[in-house]
């Protein structure tokens, strides 16, 4: 029984930017973008996981503040972008229907 939840932690804590933009609404991604200080104005959904990673690391203060943060979120962008390319489907047609995720300048 372990060997099952051995697996299942690894990909929960792996890919977390694409497990957030896929299960999240627009303004809850927003907030957390804006709490973090990025200067990204948009996200596209076509990869979301990996822009997500990259705009967290792009921002305009101190906001990964040790070394494994850093090395963490690179980690994190290899796997958003396995993980993307498996939902790369479905956020195809959620792109051309709802085009980039904003991030609100309120």
């Amino acid at each position: 029984m372990r060997l099952i939840w051995i697996p299942l932690i690894c990909t929960a804590l792996t890919a977390c930017g694409t497990v957030s933009t896929l299960t999240k609404s627009d303004h809850q991604i927003s907030a957390n973008l804006k709490r973090k200080n990025s200067s990204c104005e948009s996200i596209p959904r076509v990869y979301s996981g990996v822009s997500y990673n990259l705009c967290k690391m792009h921002s305009n203060s101190n906001s990964i503040y040790y070394a494994w943060e850093l090395g963490f979120y690179l980690f994190d962008s290899v796997a958003s972008a396995a993980t993307d390319t498996i939902v790369l489907p479905y956020t195809i047609y959620d792109q051309s229907k709802n085009g980039n995720l904003v991030v609100d300048t309120y």
